[in-house]
């Protein structure tokens, strides 16, 4: 054979080699760089992790397991802003019932769909079919695979992750909750980073008598009758998760942010907290005479509700008692996003109702005293007349429907009931 034949030959063997290599795809090692991050996570080296699921995440930036996983390594490196972020855009998938995956196989010309039964099942490669194998034997190491149930065929298969490529068809809904939870730690950890912010500053309110109550709303609300009030202190906004964090070291908000109100809060623990701040939860009469900011209207801006003034279930709701209209927020809005009241107070109509110190009674109205009235003082009595032993809420939440806005508002609840529409703020003397 002469030179130049062979030289003929090794060429077109060396273009065959390069065509080969060539045609494998950028995402090859997309589930080889998963199993290293998983390792090295594991072994406490966020850093590397961080790093491969980036290089990951480059080749398939929609892959939610690869956004999860880099979001876990984030958080190890107190990255919460990124890891918010990135759970945030898993959040933001469709939700699915099963594991349902896209499948690209080398060789193949059209992906198959499957469910995906494992990850990460190590293995020895298979090396039947494969004619790379004759230039690049398969290694005697272990090999990571999927564990693939391809609808088309009925079978369940192993594919090793350098041979295909995932591509996710929704959030399973089990993961969409878990990364939920995820997500609220992350928010958690941001919370505590921020602190508790500036003290709550409180307004000054000068008392005097007012009538409370509205003969035209529901029994619970009659009759109207004058009270009178000494001066006394309330905070000019909710609770925020900041503050009660800071000072409980605890947060059961369904919806986190520094910001945002504290609610899923029992009577009990909001009790707890203005105490611990040196104040007190309002009298239910003290709350009423603070919302309506020396006006006799049903709302404190009129007699019509009105979503630029307060957060209730309007048409950003997903509940079914929405109604027309936009006040911006689907759930709770930060404080101070609507505009105060005549005396300074901001959402007391709407975002969160508030607990207050009073015990619940329909009753009450006909029985309570003109001068500071606290309540029914003992929830055994109420019960020996067919009573609660619930406290007092008022204000109307993003829950709830636009009358709840209304200053005479009022229902009760159970002093251990949680709900994300549940917080409160304080008052405190002169």
């Amino acid at each position: 054979m002469t030179a130049f034949r062979r030289f003929r030959i090794l060429s077109g063997f060396l273009f065959w080699m390069a065509c080969v290599f060539s045609s494998v795809p950028a995402w090859a090692d997309i589930g080889q760089l998963l199993a290293e991050g998983d390792q090295k996570l594991s072994l406490g080296d966020a850093a590397a992790a961080e790093d491969l699921y980036s290089r990951a995440l480059k080749e398939d930036p929609e892959n939610y397991r690869i956004l999860r996983s880099l979001a876990h390594a984030q958080a190890r490196l107190e990255k919460y802003e990124e890891a918010e972020s990135l759970l945030n855009k898993i959040l933001g998938m469709e939700v699915t019932t099963q594991r349902k995956v896209m499948v690209e196989l080398e060789g193949e010309t059209e992906p198959l769909e499957a469910e995906i039964v494992d990850e990460n099942v190590v293995l020895k490669e298979d090396v039947k079919n494969n004619m790379r194998n004759y230039i690049d034997p398969p290694s005697e190491d272990p090999v990571s695979h999927y564990r693939l149930f391809f609808f088309k065929t009925g079978k369940m298969e192993m594919v090793p992750h350098k041979r295909a490529k995932i591509r996710y068809l929704g959030v399973p809904h089990s993961v969409h909750e878990q990364v939920r939870e995820e997500y609220n730690e992350v928010k958690m950890k941001l919370i505590g980073k921020k602190g508790a912010g500036a003290s709550a500053e409180m307004a000054m309110l000068a008392g005097g008598c007012f009538t409370m109550g509205n003969n035209q709303g529901p029994s619970i609300e009659q009759p109207e009758h004058e009270v009178c009030l000494a001066p006394f202190k309330m905070d000019k906004t909710e609770v925020t998760q900041g503050a009660f964090q800071a000072a409980m070291g605890t947060n059961p908000s369904r919806f986190k942010g520094a910001d945002l109100p504290v609610e899923m809060v029992t009577y009990l623990e909001a009790k707890g907290y203005c105490e611990k701040s040196g104040k007190r939860l309002p009298t239910e009469a003290e709350w009423e005479y603070a919302a309506r900011g020396g006006t006799r209207t049903l709302y404190y801006w009129g007699n019509e509700v009105d979503p630029s003034r307060g957060n209730f279930c309007d048409q950003n709701c997903d509940l079914n008692i929405r109604a027309a209209g936009s006040d911006g927020f689907k759930h709770t809005a930060p404080v101070r996003s609507f505009p105060p009241n005549p005396f300074g107070l901001y959402d007391m109509a709407g975002n969160v109702s508030e607990w207050v110190s009073d015990w619940f009674d329909e009753r009450y109205y006909f029985m309570s005293p003109r001068e500071n009235p606290q309540g029914p003082q003992r929830a055994d009595e109420l019960t020996m007349r067919g009573g609660t032993n619930y406290k007092v809420l008022r204000g109307g939440a993003w829950e709830t429907d636009g009358r709840s806005l209304q200053s005479a508002w009022r229902k009760g609840l159970w002093v251990d009931y949680r709900i994300e529409g549940l917080g409160f703020r304080c008052a405190a003397r002169p």
